[in-house]
């Protein structure tokens, strides 16, 4: 895929003043520069021949020429041509020209620091230098996977993952919660409906029990419902803790709704040509499809401004600039307090030179701007101007004021639009990523709302979401308030079944009044706490029935852990690790699932990102799977005081 690339670019249309030229060698743009200039392409295909031809110079003062454009026509990510060299990097690392390749990879950084091909391919050419350059090739690997973040590209990648990650992941763990209670607590609610039955009716008591456990299934509702319907049945026989984390899980339903909402609203709008069009005019270079997409969104929509704006960025950056000052003209002619459009003209201007008119349109743009961050644009671009034209008071006044109006965006703009050491470049103003999703958010072709750029936006608008909050998982809700509110009060709290902590029988607070404080059956009371009154055979019968019961709570505990990590916790009582040990696992297990077979995680092409991600999930899953086997729970019980016989000196 590279390489594809990267012969495409080779093969682009030659500069125009090279075709014009009868000179073999490569015009110097430095010594012509125009500020419309040449396209991205023809330079690349000019610094192409130069490189080839041996002319060190020219090539380099080309490649400068690109990397100054870049900036100052605000492109963030140049990327055909840094794939390009990356395709030309991998082929001298393979004639072992590794500093060479070196070169190419970092060249590539430069010209799209947002491109995980790059860096994979200089850790690749790090590896090279041996042991010396494992480090630097493990902080390569690390900057290519975080390389998107900072893009909407690389964040729809992480939502279209994180969200099914998430939810497979809360789905398995709440079944093993739910499976692990009951098999803890199952025990409590039979006994219950045997006792209410009565004696020689525990047939009875167990189909109704089993009907009980298996009723969503009985009545057509789906496996899928038996975890939360566990949860609901057994609510009352949880301890406080594990009640919390019942609840949380219930709650956690709402969340599917809306999570699933979010998730369609955003692959509709990938499927966008014209959102395509409109990210790739934000974040990327000068593109004829996107440029085309939007000419024709245009045509259907010519009362959305939204649509000129990235039109004449898009103009912009392939170096069009008298075809993009005329649409920012136009409007200015019919808005003329349009304050993008007089922003984005005045840094046409200035590109130009023409500084006191780009001055005179900032000057105006301040004075009443929409919104503070267009307002420290201005302030930010006019301090800039000053600078261009040897003012330093003037134009450290305006860098303060735009400090003063929001300084986060003055760092932001430092950060990102910065040629070499001291040069910045003044910012246009487009739609945000936040308004470009709130535009074409849910919608496979055309727009969802006009007119959106210096508008308060929010990624997501939480009255949007509410309905798709009210589905089945809602009404589950008041199917388990009624549900345990039913039991609770067929049971009654005298009569509530609890298990002992020691012998791990069954009892109720009505047959064991005097011992229930103690969470004891009668005879464990009796045996462990009060020490009078159990005679021998029945002490060393008690004491039998304890040891069988700490050897099945260590085997459930090992089974279940072997089956599920953080399973055996859940059954030991140890609720919260054990929710945790089930979630990690299983969010990995989710992700090595889907990540890069089911749903993407990089454009890089295979041959570049190895096996790497692969290692890291694996050994993250041995870590979690020996971690919550060996961080055994203790099953011993703390034992009240002694009852005191109150007799003195006596032992």
């Amino acid at each position: 895929m590279t390489r594809a690339l990267a012969r495409c670019v080779l093969l682009g249309a030659a500069l125009p003043v090279l075709a014009a030229s009868n000179s073999e060698k490569v015009i110097d743009v430095r010594a012509t520069r125009p500020v419309a200039g040449s396209s991205f392409e023809g330079m690349w295909d000019a610094y192409r021949k130069a490189d080839i031809a041996g002319d060190t110079d020219t090539s380099d003062k080309l490649f400068r020429e690109i990397r100054r454009l870049r900036t100052e026509r605000n492109v963030q990510s140049l990327e055909e041509i840094s794939l390009a060299l990356v395709a030309r990097g991998q082929e001298r690392l393979s004639d072992a020209n590794r500093s060479g390749a070196e070169e190419d990879f970092l060249k590539a950084v430069g010209l799209d620091p947002h491109l995980p091909d790059a860096y994979l391919a200089l850790a690749r050419a790090e590896v090279r230098k041996g042991p010396l350059g494992i480090l630097a090739a493990v902080k390569d690997t690390f900057a290519a996977m975080t390389a998107r973040v900072d893009t909407a590209r690389g964040r729809y990648f992480a939502l279209l993952l994180v969200i099914p990650v998430g939810l497979l992941a809360l789905l398995a763990t709440i079944s093993i919660l739910a499976f692990s209670l009951l098999l803890r607590n199952g025990t409590l609610l039979l006994h219950d409906l045997q006792e209410r039955f009565g004696d020689g009716r525990e047939a009875l008591a167990v189909g109704v029990f089993a009907i009980l456990v298996f009723l969503p299934t009985i009545t057509f509702q789906g496996f899928a419902w038996l975890p939360l319907w566990w949860l609901a049945l057994l609510f009352v026989y949880l301890s406080r803790v594990e009640q919390a984390v019942a609840g949380l899980a219930l709650l956690s339903g709402l969340l599917v709704g809306p999570a699933v909402d979010v998730l369609t609203s955003r692959v509709l709008a990938e499927r966008n040509p014209l959102f395509r069009a409109t990210l790739q005019t934000i974040e990327g270079g000068p593109d004829l499809r996107a440029r085309d997409a939007i000419e024709r969104g245009l045509a259907s929509l010519p009362e959305d401004r939204d649509l000129s704006y990235l039109l004449a960025i898009q103009y912009k950056k392939d170096g069009l600039y008298d075809e993009s000052a005329q649409i920012y003209r136009e409007i200015l002619r019919t808005s003329p307090e349009d304050r993008i459009a007089l922003n984005n003209l005045a840094n046409i201007e200035f590109a130009r030179g023409e500084f006191p008119a780009a001055i005179a349109r900032y000057k105006q743009g301040a004075e009443a701007s929409p919104t503070p961050e267009i307002n420290a644009t201005f302030y930010y671009n006019l301090s800039l101007a000053h600078l261009q034209r040897f003012e330093y008071q003037p134009a450290q006044e305006a860098r303060s004021q735009a400090e003063r109006i929001s300084m986060s965006v003055v760092r932001a703009y430092d950060n990102l639009w910065k040629y070499d050491k001291s040069d910045y470049a003044v910012v246009d103003l487009s739609l945000s990523e936040e308004q470009a999703w709130a535009k074409f958010g849910g919608t496979a072709e055309g727009v969802a709302a006009q007119n959106v750029v210096g508008k308060a936006v929010t990624p997501f608008d939480a009255s949007k979401l509410l309905p798709s909050a009210l589905n089945r998982f809602a009404g589950f809700l008041l199917v388990a308030l009624v549900v345990g509110f039913v039991l609770s009060r067929w049971r009654g709290k005298r009569m509530f079944t609890l298990r002992c902590q020691k012998c791990g029988t069954p009892f109720c607070k009505h047959c064991h009044l005097g011992a229930a404080a103690a969470g004891l059956c009668t005879q464990c009371y009796h045996l462990f706490v009060v020490r009078d009154g159990v005679s021998g055979p029945a002490r060393n019968q008690k004491l039998l029935e304890v040891q069988k019961e700490d050897e099945r709570r260590e085997r459930i505990f090992r089974a279940l852990s072997l089956l599920s990590p953080g399973a055996g916790h859940l059954y030991a009582q140890k609720t919260l690790l054990g929710a945790l040990f089930a979630m990690v696992w299983y969010g990995l297990l989710a992700l090595v699932l889907l990540a890069g077979r089911v749903l993407p995680v990089t454009e890089a092409p295979s041959v570049l990102v190895g096996s790497w991600g692969s290692w890291i999930a694996g050994a993250l899953l041995l870590a979690t799977y020996v971690l919550a086997n060996r961080a055994r729970p203790d099953f011993e019980f703390a034992m009240p005081a002694p009852r005191s016989t109150g007799k003195r000196g006596r032992v």
